[in-house]
């Protein structure tokens, strides 16, 4: 089975869909904040394009949070901006967010098409990584894997690639890869025992680090360490089922 890397949300992704799993990666920070939202106990987050759109979604889901941010920084009159640490358990227990991020939901909003579409990061690598083997091992029907890197604004972006590396590596040398998952593997490798300090030398790491957001790379780049696989479902992001039955 093939698994794909694209680099970012304006990769030609049409060709890439059909009976296919796409694993979304935004790193810094959309696909680490949606899991860490969802560990905490979030309902569902739900991707918008816009802020207006996200304005729009809520007047249809009352009590629904507004999260964002446009150039890393909280969008102005939303309740919570694109940080980890804006989704404590206090603030998005029990409720549904509805998140529009530079890159992130951007990209997830491009993959809805596919059969599945599954979310990524460090934090939640290894339950990916699981999830990935009893899927092949139960659906005959997929036909590959794609991994969606969000990107930087259309450009890019080291970190998603990075963790992109890191994903085909676990999955063992046995599995085909088109020329960006080799290169995103042997990126991972080349910088597997300093993450942190290379995901801050990355252009969007260094605008994260001039915005006082250092806290947030060192999360986003600590691996394995919540066991969540969040799946995107009728518009808005859950926890995938076998992880919710336990």
């Amino acid at each position: 089975m093939l698994i794909e890397v694209l680099h970012s949300a304006s990769s030609p992704f049409l060709p890439y869909l059909e009976d296919k799993l796409v694993i979304v990666i935004d790193v810094l920070r959309a696909t680490s904040t949606i899991v860490t939202a969802l560990a905490n106990g979030c309902q569902a987050v739900v991707p918008a394009l816009s802020p207006e759109e996200a304005l729009e979604k809520r007047l249809t889901l009352p009590g629904s949070l507004l999260g964002g941010e446009r150039h890393a920084v909280r969008i102005e009159g939303f309740d919570l901006g694109n940080s980890p640490f804006d989704y404590a358990p206090e603030k998005v227990g029990g409720k549904t967010v509805i998140l529009t991020t530079t890159n992130g939901t951007r990209a997830i909003r491009a993959a809805s098409e596919a059969p599945q579409v599954w979310l990524a990061s460090f934090v939640n690598l290894q339950s990916i990584v699981h999830s990935i083997f009893r899927e092949m091992e139960r659906n005959s029907g997929l036909e590959g894997i794609a991994i969606f890197c969000a990107g930087t604004e259309d450009r890019f972006d080291l970190p998603d690639i990075l963790c992109a590396g890191m994903l085909i590596d676990a999955l063992g040398p046995e599995v085909e890869v088109n020329d960006l998952g080799e290169a995103s593997r042997m990126l991972y490798r080349a910088a597997e025992g300093h993450l942190i300090e290379t995901i801050c030398r990355s252009d969007h790491g260094r605008k994260l680090l001039s915005l006082g957001l250092e806290r947030d790379i060192i999360y986003c780049a600590t691996t394995n360490i919540l066991p969540i696989v969040p799946v995107l479902a009728d518009g808005e992001i859950v926890w995938l089922a076998d992880d919710m039955r336990g």
